[in-house]
């Protein structure tokens, strides 16, 4: 009878390796097919639209024409609503002159119709009057050279700060300021005594003329020194609470009007707009649930809803996920949807959104 032969033992070392010759491999191929399939549906394969988060933008502009004078704040520092960010003289120094010197030429004529018309026994009177106003002329005038040349010396002692300009230019500067600051303060004496003793020789009887025309003259330098002082500087101030994003000029340039100047955003966004590609698979609607997915390492999602819906298709940038691609244009339907609670989301991030069904 023929023994049975018994196996040969075999190492456990030759074992392993049969292992890894027959099923490691296809191991290996399965995990590469599953990380290929996780990779390509969390990092590759587009939502079903494309959100961004808006905040409010507000530009600063001025109302008139003139010369930005200061800037008060910086890119990227945070203002409050009604803060000053800067300061526009709304008229040039030659446009000043030339206003007050057209009242002055009026003055002129005034005074040849006076010297005319009016009696011997008055004419001091009425002489002394039109010196009073003329006096007060120059002293609207020299109270306009005095604020540009405050502005003036403002701007050179914030060049120096940064070594703009030399210590001569800013010594140029408040020399100028202070001798126009002389002047202006011996003018308002004259013109104040001047008024004493126009008051003192007043004629009490009646005039042999209308007294409405110098009153007339009177009003209209009233008129025109209150206006250079409501018009000769504007302030400009933040209309929101956020951050500046742009500043657009530098102090001392010629501005327009209605130019933007500043760029304030708001730091929290408000709401997420998206777009809807071509063609529509789906038609969303108000009160739709959506969910919100940022992008980047840590993924978060939020659910949100569909505040409101485009009436027609607009043109917008689409980013492209597939590296090596920036963004194309597309046309597509817009839906306004507000922000989920408690996801931290940046004003102009974009978000991935997927309207649930």
């Amino acid at each position: 009878m023929e023994k049975q032969s018994t196996p040969i033992p075999r190492p456990l070392a030759e074992r392993w390796r049969d292992v890894r010759l027959r099923h490691v491999p296809v191991l290996a191929y399965l995990a590469g097919i599953g990380a290929a399939f996780y990779l390509w549906n969390q990092h590759w394969t587009p939502s079903n639209f494309v959100g961004e988060v808006q905040a409010t933008v507000a530009n600063i502009t001025s109302a008139q024409d003139g010369r930005l004078g200061s800037v008060a704040v910086r890119q990227f520092d945070r203002v409050a609503k009604g803060q000053v960010l800067g300061r526009v003289t709304a008229q040039t120094q030659d446009a000043a002159n030339a206003s007050l010197a057209a009242m002055r030429a009026d003055l002129e004529i005034m005074r040849g119709r006076m010297i005319l018309d009016q009696h011997r026994n008055d004419q001091n009177y009425q002489q002394q009057r039109v010196d009073y106003l003329e006096q007060r002329v120059e002293l609207a005038i020299a109270r306009s050279k005095l604020r540009f040349a405050q502005n003036e010396l403002e701007r050179n002692e914030r060049l120096r700060a940064e070594n703009i300009v030399s210590q001569f230019d800013y010594e140029l500067a408040l020399d100028n300021r202070d001798a126009l600051a002389a002047e202006v303060q011996e003018r308002e004496a004259l013109v104040a005594e001047t008024g004493k003793v126009l008051e003192s020789i007043k004629p009490s009887g009646p005039a042999t003329r209308d007294p409405l025309v110098l009153d007339s003259i009177d009003e209209a330098i009233k008129a025109q020194e209150e206006q250079l002082r409501v018009t000769a500087e504007t302030l400009l101030r933040s209309p929101i609470d956020g951050v500046v994003t742009r500043i657009y000029r530098n102090p001392g340039e010629n501005i327009t009007a209605g130019e933007a100047l500043i760029t304030i955003s708001g730091e929290r966004g408000e709401n997420i707009i998206g777009f809807l590609r071509q063609p529509l698979s789906f038609e969303p609607k108000a009160g739709d649930v959506v969910l919100v997915r940022s992008r980047g390492n840590r993924q978060q999602v939020g659910q949100a809803r569909i505040v409101k819906v485009g009436a027609r298709l607009e043109l917008f940038t689409q980013p492209l996920r597939v590296r090596g691609f920036d963004s194309s244009q597309e046309r597509g339907l817009p839906v306004l949807i507000d922000l989920p609670e408690g996801l931290p989301l940046y004003p102009g991030e974009l978000v991935d959104l997927v309207l649930k069904n």
